[in-house]
């Protein structure tokens, strides 16, 4: 290529000078096959097996160039995909290639690339060396549309990846608006079975720990961070958008991207929400995942469920329901003292209700109070009625039960994709409050449109949990349902019909944080033999001092 020079192109502490390594390296760029094929005829020895790319090609820094975002073209990210270079006896195979929209920086891009991929020039015989791992940090970075972050692992034997991924805001509309989807990965091994969280909800990358069936199946564990949640929102937000086929679809992607590399069977699982959302995926990608296990996961009908109303009347002793609705009944008699607390709340943590208002906020969690009990507490906690409650006394237990901060506006504005979906088609509960009508300023208040900001008008179709019912009985297979049977939210539990393969499991006495180490014995190895069955991995129940530990959490697995 006669005398031209290029300037020494740095990766890391090296140094690439020389003529034919710029000259191949612009082979490679401007294509690979032609590249490949010279680079096949120079090979000496071989490269050092894994050379990261510079930090300008690493994926996570997204570059777009203002001559495409102009004439609206598609961007994609300003990176070099490379999923594998095997270099072994004179032969380079590259998995995926160079991808890169933009025409400047040819060398740029080039020469780091011919790094990774060619073999240093000697007169030394060659050598065959072992075939290239590459890291999964690079594995993940490499996929389009993913951006990833190692952080510090708090799972023994795991490594820890906080992510986004690059979705469409509607899988229906190509070239539309996108968003940053947030994952959590906890890595263990390629191989190993890979369980794909479904949120429902945010996630809190701070907040590690194997859930089951991950910690079972020593498997590689995904949380993934429901739609509409924030940071996991487009913007601006058509809310339209927000419905169970949209995420199933994100989900899919997910899936979609990730299974070349993880080859392990797949379980798809979630709790509550999460579990709806996990059944919702296999209704639109039945075939995404070997088995599903969902925890708690209510199958409501309509924005005011009924079937919750029998069922949470039939919960607990008379004393204690006789205490709980003695307790609804001065929390409203006490109005004003119950407000003076609400607001000395509001100062101390810095809350404000301008959205629902602190009136309304202390009516809504007057009428949960006995549903929330139930699903998080049982009758060893019911109020002492032998004594006269103070003011105190009485605020005391309903903030530690169904606090009224709940209903401020940082925490309003945090769920209302729920209560968006619940109002649009995922139903909703309903609540008794005849027994306290006389003292109610807001009958009737308790419904997901309350806790949706003004200006948003969702409209209610039935026919939607009519098609997952549908669905499930016809079609449905390799589904485990697990909930607790004081838990209210099992009165609208999944039916099997004729599901295939498909379990539903009480864990007697447990509430919604019932899992299957809560299950009698029996079903518990019907569980875990499932579980096997699905994934050629036999479970391996945690100690019983860790199944203590979790029971006197909250949450459900």
């Amino acid at each position: 290529m006669g005398d031209r020079r290029t300037a020494p192109v740095r990766h890391g502490p090296r140094q690439v000078r020389g003529d034919r390594l710029h000259d191949d390296a612009v082979l490679l760029a401007r294509g690979l096959r032609l590249g490949l094929l010279r680079a096949r005829q120079r090979v000496r020895r071989a490269v050092p097996a894994r050379l990261r790319l510079p930090a300008h090609l690493a994926f996570r820094h997204r570059i777009h160039p203002p001559r495409l975002r102009d004439h609206g073209v598609r961007q994609r990210p300003y990176a070099v995909h490379v999923r594998a270079a095997v270099l072994g006896e004179g032969r380079a195979v590259l998995r995926k290639t160079m991808m890169s929209r933009f025409t400047r920086g040819a060398s740029r891009l080039a020469a780091p690339l011919a790094l990774v991929l060619l073999p240093a020039c000697s007169d030394e015989p060659a050598t065959t060396p072992p075939p290239a791992e590459i890291d999964i940090f690079d594995r993940l970075q490499a996929i389009p549309g993913m951006v990833v972050t190692e952080e510090n692992s708090g799972v023994e034997g795991y490594r820890y990846f906080v992510m986004e991924y690059e979705q469409p805001a509607d899988h229906g509309a190509e070239g539309g608006p996108v968003f940053q989807q947030r994952l959590l990965l906890h890595h263990r091994d390629e191989a190993a079975p890979f369980v794909l969280g479904t949120s429902g909800y945010n996630v809190n990358p701070t907040r590690q720990r194997l859930r089951e069936p991950a910690s079972f199946l020593q498997a590689n564990q995904l949380f993934v961070e429901q739609r509409f949640f924030t940071p996991s929102r487009p913007e601006p937000a058509d809310w339209s958008l927000l419905t169970i086929e949209q995420a199933a679809a994100d989900h899919h992607r997910i899936v979609d991207v990730l299974k070349p590399i993880y080859t392990g069977k797949w379980i798809s699982s979630g709790a509550s929400k999460g579990g709806m959302t996990s059944v919702y995926h296999r209704r639109f990608f039945p075939d995404d995942v070997d088995g599903t296990v969902a925890y708690v996961a209510p199958h409501s009908f309509g924005t005011q469920d009924a079937r919750y109303l029998d069922f949470v009347a039939s919960l607990g002793s008379s004393t204690c329901k006789d205490a709980l609705r003695y307790f609804q009944r001065e929390v409203l008699l006490r109005r004003t003292a119950m407000l003076e607390r609400i607001d000395a709340q509001a100062t101390m943590d810095g809350l404000t209700y301008e959205l629902l208002g602190r009136e309304k906020a202390l009516e809504v969690a007057t009428l949960q109070l006995v549903f929330t009990f139930w699903q998080y507490y049982d009758e060893s906690i019911c109020p002492d009625m032998t004594v006269a409650p103070t003011d105190d006394d009485v605020w005391t237990f309903l903030d530690e039960i169904v606090s009224p901060s709940l209903f401020s506006d940082e925490e309003f504005l945090t769920y209302e994709p729920y209560y968006w979906q619940a109002a649009t088609e995922l139903g909703y509960p309903a609540v008794e409050e005849s027994h306290i009508a006389d003292l109610l300023q807001f009958p009737g208040i308790d419904v997901p449109e309350t806790y949706l900001t003004p200006g948003k008008t969702p409209v209610f179709d039935a026919t939607v949990m009519q098609d997952i019912s549908t669905w499930i009985s016809a079609e449905g297979e390799r589904l485990l349902f697990v909930y607790g049977e004081t838990d209210p939210y099992t009165a609208a539990a999944f039916e099997l019909g004729n599901a295939k393969d498909s379990y539903l499991f009480l864990a007697p006495g447990l509430n919604h944080s019932a899992s299957i180490v809560d299950l009698s014995e029996p079903d518990r190895t019907k569980a875990l033999d499932a579980l096997e069955a699905w994934t050629g991995v036999t479970p391996v129940l945690p100690p019983e001092t860790a199944i203590r530990e979790r029971r006197t959490r909250r949450d459900p697995d």
